[in-house]
């Protein structure tokens, strides 16, 4: 069974980014809100792809589109936050996978879907050791009232790695 979209990476906790406006490099498809972006060293905004050991992840697209964008349009995005918590959907390899407690302080790479009408969604791939995020906690741990143990996928709660967010990429 494929990864469960059922939402989007999101911030869980931590000091609110201030939407940015900056224009997209090309058409990338239709992509759906939240889908993460890096800053292109020409200073436009390229999607992300699945982790792959040559990553920078700069932000999100706060607006998801129905149709493809023209390059250069303009579109507004969130930066990071470092330190900030992101609670993402747990995969191993394209299925939807409970997450353990052994997991917290292990670093996996995240997957960024390029299926149509998935453009952009996030899920932490733990078949993934490219490193992009780091698991601080476990959903269930913090909110035991909205999120269980045996939650399948599990949601797990991360840091982005300095060496990703502070990278470039053309």
């Amino acid at each position: 069974m494929a990864a469960t979209e059922k939402k989007n990476i999101w911030q869980w906790s931590g000091d609110a980014p201030e939407v940015q406006v900056g224009r997209i490099t090309a058409s990338q498809g239709a992509y759906m809100a939240g889908a993460p972006c890096y800053v292109c060293t020409s200073g436009t905004l390229t999607l992300c792809d699945t982790a792959d050991g040559s990553d920078a992840w700069h932000g999100f697209l706060c607006e998801g589109q129905a149709t493809e964008l023209a390059g250069s349009t303009e579109v507004k995005w969130v930066p990071i936050v470092r330190d900030a918590l992101y609670a993402v959907y747990v995969e191993s390899s394209g299925t939807d996978s409970a997450v353990v407690q052994s997991r917290v302080g292990d670093q996996y790479g995240l997957k960024v879907s390029t299926t149509a009408g998935q453009i952009g969604y996030t899920t932490l791939d733990v078949g993934n050791a490219n490193a992009i995020v780091q698991v601080m906690d476990l959903a269930f741990n913090v909110d035991s009232a909205r999120f269980s143990s045996a939650d399948d996928p599990g949601v797990a709660l991360v840091v982005f790695l300095d060496s990703v967010v502070d990278s470039t990429k053309a």
